[in-house]
């Protein structure tokens, strides 16, 4: 990569914080808006209900900035709450304390579209419920995206998974599909590893 495509990605990848920045801002407004507004009507309950349904999103936000990828946190806390704002429940399952490698550090934009790609898609099968669950196994530490938390149990079943041949470093992607659900699995890999992940079907997206 030549120095000018290196401080043209830094730039851009800038910009995409300071606009995420921007909007926790506004939406932190916001949020004392709507307190304030329940104050002003004496629903002091529903000033109640609010903080804690507030505290209870920020803690499960805190426990995604533990793994320490700020960048892998930031861009899944956009697109938690994009799905909260669309009143769409999400659980979330982390059973690892922290990633050994930071993947979102290089290659931050293509890596966040992807993700964003990802929650895009399954916010369009009008299920209303997202489930994430972060952990680690015999393939390396990954993130599982679905509306359907059951598939979690066949996780290992990887016959019935299919490799989505995107190059981006430190990523393996795999798709499993059927009726309207919709799984994705990544796996985090040091950045220029790439041994392979089992005996998979590969196909090409876009």
């Amino acid at each position: 990569m030549t120095k000018l495509n290196k401080d043209i990605l830094e730039k851009d990848e800038l910009e995409k914080y300071i606009i995420l920045i921007e909007k926790q801002r506004h939406d932190f407004m916001n949020e004392l808006q709507v307190i304030y507004g329940y104050l002003q009507m004496r629903r002091p309950e529903v000033a109640l209900e609010y903080i804690d349904r507030l505290s209870k999103e920020n803690k499960i936000i805190s426990e995604i900035y533990k793994l320490q990828d700020d960048g892998f946190s930031l861009c899944l806390e956009g697109n938690i709450k994009k799905l909260w704002a669309s009143e769409i429940k999400v659980e979330i399952d982390i059973e690892i304390s922290n990633f050994k490698n930071k993947i979102f550090e290089e290659q931050y934009n293509k890596k966040s579209d992807l993700v964003d790609a990802i929650f895009t898609e399954l916010e369009d099968t009008n299920q209303n419920f997202v489930y994430i669950y972060i952990f680690e196994d015999d393939l390396g530490e990954s993130l599982l995206i679905t509306n359907d938390e059951s598939i979690s149990g066949d996780i290992n079943c990887i016959d019935e998974w299919q490799q989505i041949d995107i190059k981006i470093d430190g990523l393996r992607i795999f798709e499993c599909s059927f009726d309207n659900n919709i799984a994705y699995r990544l796996i985090f890999s040091a950045v220029g590893d790439v041994s392979a992940c089992g005996d998979v079907s590969t196909y090409s997206v876009g």
